[in-house]
């Protein structure tokens, strides 16, 4: 599985706390907080070894990027399997990309496919996100296109623009689900109205055909102009071949709606 299908979680993150306090914990919060990593190992250290999940997982992340301590892969993955054991999604998810990249493990579709597969039952959004990938390409499970949808689906509905696009391709094409142009058309907008460029480039394909909208010269080079600025060269020549058969005042009205576009973000996304 590509790295850019399935990133490791930010360092930017919010800490979930049960109600039990340990001793040094939130020292080792306000460090990690201060980007005092040297001391906030000190202080997650121990209780990650007497089985603090929390302490484990951010254990794993420190050694994962080398803050406060020398960049270890292995050592991460030991943390993180730890963490995962006692049901840490965040830590699973990074497990199972870890095994798909053979970053501090043997490379193991199996073991990632396991680890992918735990965090995703507990409604992680990555990966069941990453489910869907591997359900689509038959990687350390057989191809599935109708499992693949279904996670799709549940990545989708947490407003996951990736998911969002290969669901409403997948009804588009009618791979693992009955096909329907209006429920791709309906999904693929999700996407595009986040700002993901090659669901912009699909939105544009559909005005452009006329699948199911209403065909629309405007309304589709607006969507080939938004992906081509983000570099998509497929929406790039189509906008450019599409602009031969426009009048110079629909191609202005066109890139009108383009620069007065602002992508629909869900309250979770920043």
């Amino acid at each position: 599985m590509k790295k850019h299908l399935v990133v490791k979680i930010s360092l930017v993150i919010t800490f979930l706390f049960t109600t039990q306090v340990f001793a040094g914990f939130e020292e080792g919060k306000a460090a990690f907080v201060a980007r005092d990593f040297t001391k906030a190992h000190k202080e997650f250290e121990p209780l990650a070894l007497k089985g603090n999940v929390q302490a484990q997982h951010i254990l794993g992340m420190m050694y994962d990027e080398g803050q406060g301590v020398k960049q270890d892969y292995a050592k991460a993955a030991e943390w993180y399997k730890k963490a995962g054991e006692q049901g840490n999604q965040d830590s699973q998810y990074n497990l199972g990309v870890m095994y798909a990249q053979a970053q501090g493990v043997e490379r193991n579709d199996d073991e990632s496919f396991k680890w992918f597969e735990k965090a995703a039952k507990q409604g992680h959004i990555l990966s069941q996100f990453a489910l869907g990938r591997l359900y689509t390409v038959g990687r350390g499970t057989k191809p599935d296109g109708k499992l693949a949808c279904d996670w799709y689906r549940k990545a989708a509905e947490q407003h996951h623009y990736k998911a969002q696009l290969a669901l409403g391709k997948n009804y588009l094409d009618g791979n693992g689900i009955k096909k329907d142009v209006v429920m791709a058309e309906q999904w693929i907008r999700k996407s595009a109205e986040q700002g993901h460029h090659k669901a912009e480039y699909e939105m544009g394909m559909l005005y452009r055909d006329g699948v199911a909208v209403k065909k629309d010269a405007k309304e589709a080079y607006m969507w080939f102009e938004l992906a081509a600025k983000q570099d998509h060269v497929g929406a790039q020549q189509a906008r450019d071949a599409m602009a031969k058969t426009m009048k110079a005042e629909e191609i202005a009205a066109a890139k009108l709606a383009a620069s007065n576009w602002h992508a629909k973000l869900p309250p979770n996304k920043p």
